[in-house]
């Protein structure tokens, strides 16, 4: 292509030419050593990275790495980091292009010597923006709680420092008056060299080049220095998080906590269950605390920490990585002094987690602050720290001696059972030989709360009415999940074999279960353990058992009878409900639309929403094994909650306001603050019970 513009590689530079080479080849020696000494640690104790399939690798890269999913969906920060990431993604790739233009064949010259010109003008632009943008959001705290560490302004000003110094360069090459792209430089496709190229046009060829080749050195230097510090800034994201995306948890955040099926064996060789030493933690969790971009997301979303808790997720995994970059394997990852340390948690900071998923909900990089959490909870729990809450050690002695977190009588619960059952009929009573349609797992909570059994009676009552045949167990007791959100491992699998051994005994299509705790539990927690069962011949049915149960929530169900048209709302309430979304049907296990479905079927009802709804919903506090002790500090999660409750109603108006819940222990930690904000509590199952109700009662 006569007269065609293309690239002069290395003018004015030639006998440089050999610096680059030697400077580059540092750069990558520093970067793979990083690599290896990463995966090194990722590996400490003979630690093997499992890979998931390859299907689900490349899907988990492109879509959180490459598309960067979860990054944009805040739209500020998003925006910026989009920025940041596309103009120095498009300037790597325009490096590597003329790189393979002067080694191997020419090809960025003509019409595509223009757009590549064009492209990098727009990145380099973009950098530009981004990078300032990020500057001023750090410095003047827009985002709260962002590291005011200078590290961050450095790799922010480097950026600048490299984009400024290639438009300089690229003007100063147009200017060059025995460059061959001499007469081709225009606004249109090379705006900002074009206007370095006027600037620098009346210079003669010997001022240029003085100018120049310092420049060119400099730049050149300062860009192989950025990605020779990758490892020991912020930067090293871009690798850590990369691959924490790609070799993400296999399974579902829901059902991604660590389970033990050595648990025998362990406790005969006097092992520690759970993360003592940070030598116990696994190498997923190790490349999730390097994976740590510090944006904070997480610590922002947490409710313990909005609350005036002493927990930060970010900072929990921070320390941590803090103390494997110190070698530190073989020491106690918590305190005893109570005090927090660059290289020690707080006990109180791992107690303070209500387990919502806020965290593990936010994080860009598919960090599992959860799963980490718990298991230093298991390692204080079998080590029989002292720091463990008294309250959750009497709830854990309680569920021993009782069947229930409270050390309620279980014959109040059963007569209140066969109360029930002379009003609604002795077959909800469920007897081993009949068959059911559901078997009603009614759980602790609304098992020993007056206040909350109408849940339980109403939804009975629905069911029937709907055609269907529901009963509940005589001798239910608790399914465990305060056991393991306690980090009392050993008990919550002991409780599980008898759970699965009791329901084993019936027969029946599905397991209904109006706790989402429970659900969670019987749906994600206990599948995690079904090698174990398998693999002893006393509990192998247990599997088999365990394998094919189907577990349902009660919104899913009600949601659906009111869709097949098998029960019907007649009743008009004159109500203004705002609905909570619980932590473990919401954010764990993704019901949102069910529970509002049943709401907005009910005649007259105006239901509206918190500005924290869905996935963003704020926890009510009482998951984590909260509901059964508290953390005395700061304010109550459930308070911050109730007034944001409060308002949303208020403004909405009405004479009488509710909030619905669809969650007992939502249903508690409300019904503690309801009185002081003026509304009442309800769960969906009642509403819908009183609307249709009615049609029952006008009929008679």
């Amino acid at each position: 292509m006569a007269g065609a513009p293309y690239i002069d590689h290395f003018i004015m530079v030639h006998d440089l030419e050999p610096i680059v080479y030697i400077v580059a080849t540092i750069t990558v020696i520093v970067l793979l050593y990083s690599l290896y000494a990463a995966y090194r640690r990722w590996t400490y104790g003979g630690e093997k990275i499992e890979l998931s399939p390859i299907g689900l690798r490349l899907k988990n890269f492109t879509k959180y790495a490459l598309l960067q999913w979860k990054v944009v969906r805040h739209r500020f920060p998003g925006t910026i980091h989009l920025l940041i990431y596309l103009g120095m993604g498009w300037l790597l790739v325009a490096t590597t292009l003329r790189a393979i233009d002067d080694h191997l064949f020419r090809f960025i010259t003509g019409d595509f010597f223009m757009a590549y010109k064009f492209l990098s003008n727009i990145a380099g632009l973009m950098v530009l923006l981004g990078s300032t943008l990020a500057i001023i959001r750090r410095a003047l705290k827009l985002t709260p709680n962002l590291p005011q560490d200078p590290v961050y302004y450095v790799v922010h000003a480097l950026f600048i420092t490299i984009v400024i110094t290639g438009f300089f360069l690229d003007g100063l090459v147009a200017a060059y008056p025995l460059s061959s792209r001499h007469n081709y430089e225009s606004p249109s496709w090379d705006p900002v060299g074009y206007l370095v190229y006027q600037w620098a046009s009346g210079m003669s060829p010997d001022q240029i080049e003085s100018l120049y080749r310092p420049l060119w050195l400099f730049h050149m230097l300062i860009a192989q220095l950025t990605l020779a510090l990758i490892p020991f800034t912020n930067l090293w994201h871009i690798a850590a998080s990369s691959l924490n995306v790609a070799l993400a948890r296999p399974e579902p955040a829901a059902a991604a906590i660590r389970a033990y099926p050595d648990i025998d064996q362990r406790i005969e060789e006097e092992k520690p269950i759970g993360v003592v030493k940070l030598s116990d933690t696994t190498w997923k969790q190790r490349m999730d605390y390097e994976a740590c971009t510090s944006c904070m997301r997480c610590t922002n979303a947490c409710p313990a920490y909005a609350s005036g808790k002493l927990l930060s997720p970010r900072d929990v995994i921070t320390t941590l990585r803090d103390m494997m970059l110190s070698n530190k394997w073989d020491e106690q990852v918590w305190s005893e002094d109570e005090e927090t340390t660059r290289l020690k948690l707080n006990p109180e900071v791992v107690w303070s987690c209500v387990t919502c998923g806020a965290c593990v909900n936010e994080c860009p990089v598919l960090i599992h602050h959860v799963d980490t959490i718990l298991d230093i909870r298991r390692g204080m729990m079998s080590t029989g720290s002292e720091k463990v809450p008294e309250d959750a050690l009497n709830a854990l002695y309680s569920i021993q001696q009782t069947g229930n977190p409270f050390g309620y009588n279980p014959a109040d619960r059963e007569d209140w059972i066969r109360e029930m059952a002379e009003r609604l009929g002795d077959d909800i009573i469920a007897e081993p030989e009949q068959e059911y349609d559901y078997i009603y797992w009614i759980g602790c909570v609304a098992s020993y709360d007056p206040r909350i059994r109408p849940v339980v009676e109403n939804t009975i009552k629905l069911l029937k009415k709907a055609g269907y045949k529901v009963a509940v167990l005589l001798e239910e007791g608790c399914c465990g999940e305060p056991a393991r959100r306690m980090g009392e491992e050993t008990l919550f699998v002991e409780i599980m074999k008898m759970t699965l051994e009791n329901l084993s005994q019936y027969k029946f299509k599905k397991l209904l279960v109006h706790c989402p705790h429970g659900m969670h539990v019987f749906k994600n927690e206990y599948p995690k353990y079904i090698d174990y069962l398998r693999s002893n011949e006393e509990t192998r049915s247990l599997a088999e058992f365990l394998e094919k149960l189907e577990v349902e929530h009660h919104s899913v169900v009600l949601s659906r009878l009111l869709k097949e048209g098998k029960i019907r709302p007649t009743k008009k309430l004159d109500y203004t409900v705002t609905f909570h979304d619980p932590c473990y049907l919401g954010r764990w296990n993704g019901h949102y639309d069910e529970p509002r479905s049943v709401l907005r079927s009910i005649p007259g009802l105006r239901l509206v929403e918190m500005p924290r709804s869905r996935d963003k919903s704020f926890c009510c506090g009482g998951g984590g094994g909260q509901m059964f002790y508290e953390i005395k500090r700061g304010t109550r999660i459930a308070r911050i909650r109730a007034q944001e409750a409060a308002d949303t109603l208020s403004k909405a108006g009405g004479d009488k306001r509710f909030v619905a819940v669809a969650c007992p222990y939502c249903n508690t930690m409300f019904r503690g603050e309801a009185e002081d904000f003026g509304f009442e509590v309800k769960d969906i199952a009642e509403l819908l019970g009183e609307s249709v109700e009615d049609e029952e009662s006008s009929a008679s």
